[in-house]
């Protein structure tokens, strides 16, 4: 069962790529599931950040050698995410990765 994180179970990001000039956060992925009709991807946190993931959303990550930008988080637990702890991530294709690709 998903508990809720601040009265939802997704945070989502609002804007553009942050920190657009900076190297993609290089993450471990464990495998891709689906949430309320969103395609997800299971992660370890590169590093602790609070709970609803601003830290996170909106910035590009690496796994593999692919790269993505995080467009929200979904979580299990409430408190602050710490580093290394499993973590849900809706992501969409970062444009350096569609640039590559095409």
């Amino acid at each position: 069962m998903i508990k809720r994180v601040s009265k939802t179970t997704m945070q989502s990001g609002q804007g553009e790529i942050a920190n657009a000039g900076e190297a993609p956060i290089v993450v471990e992925a464990f495998y891709r599931y689906g949430y309320r009709g969103r395609s997800m991807l299971a992660i370890r946190a590169p590093f602790a950040m609070g709970a609803d993931g601003a830290d996170i959303i909106g910035r590009a990550i690496e796994t593999g050698a692919r790269h993505y930008v995080v467009v929200s988080i979904a979580r299990q637990i409430s408190g602050p995410i710490h580093s290394g702890e499993p973590l849900g991530v809706e992501l969409r294709a970062s444009d350096a990765c569609e640039e590559s690709s095409g």
